[in-house]
């Protein structure tokens, strides 16, 4: 079964619980106690403790510490109402922002303490959390033997024999109207982060949501997309952020240094195309890709 996997960024949304931009979110709730305990849903602490969890094994290039930070660059509402004007310019902030710290998470009384002045954006990781826990439902309340789950580019699929399995389209970074090749699975997980999508236009120029933990601006890597492929959707979309975050020489490093489970498909600003993985699987899970260089 074929279809794309291009990232749609007014497609689907995360929980609104999980919003930064809505005031009575939960999300939003627990940025403005920071400092103090809150108690929070059990879906809220899942979130929390994998947040926790890939900040840990990124070594703080995942970082859900950076709402302030793309507030500052112009990201101060929706996508979908950004895109659709002229954000306002970057700011410079009066002090420099605090360093963060590890928040405090009791599971049994399912409470949270941020640190003192932090405020979280969850948009990382959230919704290949709610792609996993949709497909888990499905299969196991459904019994559903085959199915693919898409959330604007962060997806799981499951239960097509191999003789046909899933073939899902990898968005040309330079042209989205076109793929650039495939990735085949009959069980599996994939997702792609770019800095080229979701950008949005300011008085200083263009700004994209990747930020870099390490400068708190826009990421500035020789890496403008990654696609990942794996077992997990969120293990995906982590490693294909971190990659294009910290770039392909820091990014495959760690993610050696890791043995993270999956493999990536990297596109460079030189329009270089760098895959890290098993080479037998570059014409098996991935397809018709011009690869240039195998990591």
């Amino acid at each position: 079964m074929s279809l794309s996997a291009r990232r749609n960024p007014g497609s689907t949304r995360p929980r609104s619980g999980f919003s930064c931009f809505l005031p009575h979110s939960e999300l939003s709730r627990l940025n403005r106690h920071a400092g103090s305990p809150v108690l929070v849903s059990a879906a809220m602490l899942e979130v929390l403790q994998l947040s926790s969890l890939y900040q840990d094994l990124t070594d703080g290039a995942f970082d859900p510490f950076v709402h302030e930070a793309l507030r500052l660059c112009g990201y101060s509402r929706s996508f979908e109402k950004l895109a659709a004007g002229t954000a306002a310019s970057p700011v410079q902030p009066s002090q420099p922002l605090a360093v963060r710290q590890p928040f405090t998470l009791h599971a049994a009384m399912r409470s949270v303490t941020l640190p003192a002045g932090s405020s979280l954006d969850l948009g990382g990781i959230v919704k290949s959390w709610a792609v996993k826990r949709l497909a888990g439902w499905f299969r196991t309340k459904r019994q559903a033997a085959f199915g693919l789950i898409n959330a604007g580019g962060d997806l799981t699929a499951w239960g097509l024999p191999e003789a046909k399995p899933w073939r899902i389209g990898i968005e040309n970074p330079w042209d989205s109207r076109a793929d650039i090749g495939h990735i085949c699975f009959t069980n599996g997980a994939s997702a792609t982060s770019s800095t080229l999508g979701r950008q949005w236009q300011t008085k200083l120029g263009r700004m994209h949501h990747l930020i870099d933990p390490a400068t708190l601006l826009p990421s500035s890597s020789d890496i403008v997309q990654c696609t990942t492929a794996g077992s997990d959707p969120v293990a995906c979309e982590i490693w294909a952020k971190t990659l294009c975050i910290l770039g392909s020489e820091a990014g495959l490093a760690l993610l050696a240094r890791r043995a993270a489970p999956v493999e990536a498909l990297l596109f460079g600003r030189d329009k270089r195309i760098i895959f890290y993985g098993s080479p037998s699987s570059v014409h098996t899970t991935w397809r018709n890709v011009q690869i240039d260089h195998i990591a």
